[in-house]
């Protein structure tokens, strides 16, 4: 129905009963960056219940919206800037922007609008007007972002929920601040810095406790 609609990031109604549809083969197949009102991304595997609300589908009731969404600027010096502000600094050249769901569940690096430019993104920084966000999901954020030499204003992240694959692939990593970031809220890091075959050291606050709970699956695979 809306295979690779890749630019799609809502699909808005006040009702909808998927129960009525016979058939609906891989309906949202290869729409990245299509997220539902509580967060939800579909695999591209799934049929006709992700036609609904909730936490399991990608319909977004306009008065139960509970998404909330940041912009990333990425500069032509590598600079990419977490911002709440969907305005970029007019005196800087810009390689890309775009808007990004901050609680939302992404399944791929490709939903990121810098993705295009992934070799090309050096540094990143947590703006403090992003402080006022209080859920964040940062799946996939950074994967495959080869040139990634480091992350900061960690401190501007509210309830950081999951880090699923946020790392993976970044070859470019030596060293990783987490500085800042309060883990208590994190559950899932599966795959967080898989592949970062540079990796030697993460620094983090001394106060540092996982939550009760938390899983990472092959964290720091290969």
């Amino acid at each position: 129905m809306f295979t690779s609609c890749n630019r799609l990031e809502s699909i808005w109604a006040t009702s909808f009963n998927y129960m009525t549809i016979s058939t609906a083969t891989y309906p949202l197949n290869g729409c990245r960056k299509l997220v539902g009102q509580a967060g939800y991304i579909t695999p591209d595997s799934t049929g006709k219940t992700a036609l609904s609300f909730g936490t399991s589908g990608v319909l977004t009731n306009p008065s139960q919206d509970q998404r909330t969404w940041v912009w990333g600027h990425l500069y032509d010096t590598g600079a990419l800037e977490v911002s709440a502000s969907a305005t970029p600094d007019a005196n800087r050249t810009v390689l890309a922007t775009g808007r990004v769901c901050a609680n939302a569940n992404y399944l791929t690096a490709g939903a990121m609008p810098r993705y295009d430019q992934r070799v090309q993104l050096r540094t990143c920084v947590f703006l403090a007007d992003v402080a006022t966000i209080l859920s964040w999901n940062l799946d996939c954020w950074f994967y495959g972002m080869t040139a990634l030499a480091g992350v900061s204003g960690w401190a501007n992240v509210g309830a950081l929920a999951s880090l699923k694959q946020a790392f993976n692939g970044c070859t470019g990593l030596a060293s990783l601040d987490l500085s800042g970031l309060d883990p208590s809220a994190l559950l899932d890091y599966a795959y967080a810095f898989a592949g970062c075959s540079n990796l030697v050291t993460i620094y983090v606050d001394s106060t540092w406790a996982l939550a009760s709970g938390a899983s990472g699956m092959a964290t720091f695979y290969n």
